[in-house]
């Protein structure tokens, strides 16, 4: 049994009739980039699709917050203080 089968779908808690599941995901599959909206494709690790609808200006957002999120991981890794 590898540490994927081992995986279970992250609950995540949302306002409405739930709860809600986000499946874990192995690969970002596509981007699709319209003028207003964008939609992130993921396949879980059952191999089925998951499409997010993300605004164009979240995709900003996300990027920053994923720069500083890897800063942060690369550099406790590296047992690196980050200002």
């Amino acid at each position: 049994m590898t540490d994927e089968d081992s995986l279970e779908p992250t609950e995540i808690a949302l306002e409405g009739d739930g709860p809600f599941q986000l499946p874990l995901c192995t690969d970002l599959a596509s981007v699709a980039i319209g003028e207003s909206l964008a939609i992130l494709q993921f396949e879980t690790l059952d191999g089925q699709r998951v499409d997010i609808p993300v605004p164009i200006g979240m995709l900003v957002e996300l990027k920053e917050a994923a720069e500083e999120a890897l800063t942060y991981a690369t550099s406790a890794r590296d047992g690196t203080m980050v200002q």
